[in-house]
């Protein structure tokens, strides 16, 4: 599996988004299915978070990195996301409602940017097979929502 879309196109959203304040949600209580790895990272499932809306899905994924992931914020890093994404399971692509990143692995640590896009403003990626994106497709379209 090779990871054929860097979160750098996240990192613009995040870019265009500015700067804006940021609550520590850590989502403690989330259960997190490790479904996608690759030697720079690990993409987990929230499975309890898989909902319809409209003709698509959305879920919460949580991203590990093996090493800090440059910020939209001068100077700033990050080794963790939490993303909400939209799915189109038909089309095999996908797009970010929303991102925080944090400081440490599994959202911890301090929050370090948060960019939110509208429905009206999402950007959709392709999810080929054998990618990070592909596999979260995989998964998510998979499930029944709330499962």
């Amino acid at each position: 599996m090779n990871s054929r879309y860097p979160l750098s196109v996240f990192a613009i959203a995040l870019a265009l988004a500015g700067p804006s304040a940021l609550a520590q949600d850590t989502g403690a209580t989330d259960k997190w299915q490790s479904v996608a790895k690759t030697d720079n990272q690990e993409a987990f499932v929230n499975g309890s978070s898989i909902a319809v809306v409209g003709a698509q899905l959305e879920a919460r994924v949580k991203q590990n990195f093996a090493v800090p992931q440059p910020s939209a914020k001068k100077g700033r890093t990050y080794l963790s996301s939490r993303t909400t994404y939209r799915f189109d399971c038909a089309q095999r692509r996908m797009a970010m409602k929303e991102v925080r990143t944090y400081t440490g692995s599994d959202l911890q640590g301090e929050p370090v940017q948060k960019a939110t896009s509208s429905d009206k403003n999402l950007q959709w990626l392709d999810a080929p097979d054998s990618t990070v994106f592909g596999e979260l497709l995989d998964y998510v379209c998979g499930r029944t929502p709330g499962g």
